[in-house]
This record gives C-alpha cells, sequence and structure tokens, in this order.
C-alpha cells in the first residue's frame, strides 16, 4: 500500500483539479465571460486524463455556474448578469450604472419603414404609415446583452432622431436635443420566445437559446406618445425586476 507521501491521485481527484484550475482563470478573468473553451478530448489532453473526468469537470462547472454549454457549439464561460429595474423613469444607462456596469450603445440600422400594428396603435397612425426605426446593441462589459429596434413618430419634431442616437450613444440625450426633457413609461410587456437567425447572430447566441423581449410606451407631455421601444434581451443575462 502507498504511504500518504506518496499515494497517488485518486480518478476523481483528476476531475476536481480540472474544474478548480478552470473556476480560478475564470475568477480572475483571464478566461472572459462569452469564451469557449476547449473540447472534452482537448481538455483532456491538456490535462492528461481521461475525457469522462474532463466531462465531469465541466459538468460541475455547469452546475456551479461558471460555464454554459450549448449543443453543437461547445462549452462558454457564463456570460455577466445584471438586474434591469423597470420603473416610470427606465433609463437603461442609469439602471446599469447604479450596478457599476459599463454600457456602450452599437448603431446597427436606422430607416423609415412602415409601422408594425402594435407601432401604429401606440401612435395613433394609420396601419402601414411611414416611421422612423433605429436598430442597436446594448452592450454591457463588452458583451452583447440587448437588441433593441426604437420607432419614432414622422414628425418634423424628430426628423434628426435617428442620427442623434448615433452621435449621442444615448437615447435619452436624443430626446433632449429634440425637445423632450423628460419622459415616462406608460406601459411594459414581457414575453419570451426562439430568436431569429439575425437576433442570434447579433447576440451571439444558438437559435435554440429563448430570449426575453420588452415592449415598451413612452410618453412626454400631455400623454403623447413619443417612443415605442421593442428589446430582444439575452436571458442568461438579463433579470427584469420591477
Amino acid at each position: 500500500m502507498d504511504s500518504p507521501a506518496h499515494k497517488t491521485f485518486e480518478p476523481e481527484a483528476h476531475w476536481r483539479d480540472i474544474a478548480g484550475a478552470l473556476r480560478a482563470k475564470i475568477d480572475e478573468r483571464s478566461l472572459l465571460p462569452g469564451t469557449r473553451l476547449p473540447s472534452l478530448e482537448k481538455l483532456a489532453s491538456q490535462s492528461g486524463t481521461s475525457i469522462h473526468q474532463a466531462r465531469k469537470a465541466i459538468d460541475q462547472l455547469k452546475r456551479s455556474g461558471h460555464v454554459t454549454g450549448w449543443r453543437g457549439k461547445g462549452n462558454f464561460v457564463s456570460e455577466d448578469t445584471f438586474v434591469y429595474r423597470l420603473s416610470a423613469r427606465t433609463r437603461f444607462n442609469a439602471n446599469l450604472s447604479v450596478e457599476g456596469k459599463e454600457t456602450t450603445l452599437k448603431m446597427v440600422g436606422r430607416m423609415r419603414r412602415s409601422a408594425p400594428d402594435h407601432v401604429a396603435k401606440a401612435f395613433g397612425l394609420r396601419i402601414g404609415a411611414q416611421v422612423q426605426r433605429a436598430e442597436f446593441v446594448r452592450v454591457v462589459e463588452d458583451r452583447p446583452a440587448i437588441l433593441a429596434r426604437h420607432y419614432y413618430p414622422p414628425s418634423p419634431r424628430f426628423q434628426s432622431i435617428l442620427d442623434l442616437i448615433g452621435h449621442h450613444g444615448s437615447v435619452t440625450a436624443a430626446l433632449a436635443q429634440c425637445g423632450i426633457s423628460d419622459f415616462l413609461r406608460r406601459e411594459t410587456s414581457i414575453s419570451a420566445r426562439l430568436p431569429t437567425a439575425h437576433e442570434a447572430l447579433i447576440l451571439e447566441i444558438p437559435r435554440t437559446q429563448p430570449v426575453l423581449t420588452t415592449i415598451g410606451v413612452n410618453v412626454g407631455d400631455g400623454d403623447c406618445v413619443v417612443e415605442v421601444s421593442e428589446a430582444v434581451c439575452r436571458s442568461d443575462r438579463v433579470t427584469f425586476k420591477a
């Protein structure tokens, strides 16, 4: 029998060593959120152990929330999460700054288009009326979190709103320059569904991962609707709280 000083590792210790080493790299952020991990075969080879032990290590990290696995795509370091608080004055940047999160806005597209039915109804327009739409990505801690689509009425007041959002990187600042110094959230609806191919590509998720979607109606003076917003949110990153 081996003495304690020369005792060899039991098989169980191998997967614990692998999991511990990966967890340490994730916690110290030498492996960043969204990083794809080596395949089980490569992880086993790097660790000098079996695929079975590598799989046990990854399964443990999934249970602890450090790793997320996507069928057909591999295993990834889990994304940072954040709470998005819904209120009468819902402001994205202000919301996230409370949690110490860095955010940026990246414009994806801007256009005039026919209003979807719910947008036309909110603005009191006829179905098919032209509205302005800005589409942009909300990036949190350097990772995509939300694909947003904001609609504005066909009013001279908002003729430059799309350019202003791109310029300021802020919807609130753009609206202020259009003379909307304050606005309130009149209503918010939340649902879940699977992403479209476009949404999955922008948010860097597989099409099998559900997204949370919100539709918000914002009003200015006199309860006049100034904006209808749609947000397609990564369900592994965002938690809504009223």
